[in-house]
């Protein structure tokens, strides 16, 4: 059967794409299935043999290709549909805490904003001292770790903070992507 993938992809390119990855095994089964069901036969070289003497069979299975493709692709932007919602929804559980322990007068309420102010002070004064203090030999590789890390949290505060107007933004535009007939 793997030996009708060639043929297929050779027809219909943008299948190859789907053919790794978690679901790669299913769609090279449906592929090869799809070359043997319209040329008639499962040997490579009777399939090419009848597909390059035959317009009319390429063409029908060029459709069922790019049908299949389609659904890979509607499937492929579900999921990633699906994993922003799901975050969105942890960063809306999120707020809601903060939002739920400030109302009932909660010291843990201010958690967010004091960590949020740690981080970025913190950030800043590494950078202010990488920046004019001269590094003891040999530290640059410790100092280069210390700043990503400090980095990556520093966008995370922020995310926190001012992430809901962006995942708002990302949010519409996959909806939008995700709507049939709508190109990326």
């Amino acid at each position: 059967m793997g030996a009708l993938i060639p043929l297929a992809i050779s027809l219909a390119p943008e299948i190859g794409k789907f053919l790794f990855g978690a679901a790669g095994e299913k769609t090279a089964a449906a592929v090869a299935q799809m070359v043997q069901s319209v040329t008639g036969t499962s040997d490579e070289a009777v399939a090419s043999q009848a597909i390059a003497s035959n317009p009319q069979l390429a063409a029908q299975l060029r459709i069922q290709l790019a049908e299949l493709a389609a659904r890979q692709e509607q499937a492929a932007r579900q999921a990633e549909l699906d994993t922003l919602t799901a975050r969105l929804r942890d960063v809306q559980d999120a707020r809601a805490q903060t939002v739920n322990l400030a109302k009932s007068g909660s010291a843990v309420a201010w958690a967010p904003a004091v960590v949020s102010f740690v981080v970025l002070v913190t950030f800043g004064l590494v950078m202010w001292a990488a920046l004019t203090r001269a590094l003891p030999a040999g530290s640059e590789t410790i100092l280069n770790m210390l700043l990503g890390t400090l980095a990556a949290m520093a966008t995370s505060t922020v995310s926190y903070w001012v992430g809901s107007s962006a995942g708002s933004a990302q949010k519409t535009d996959m909806l939008y992507r995700s709507a049939p007939g709508r190109e990326g």
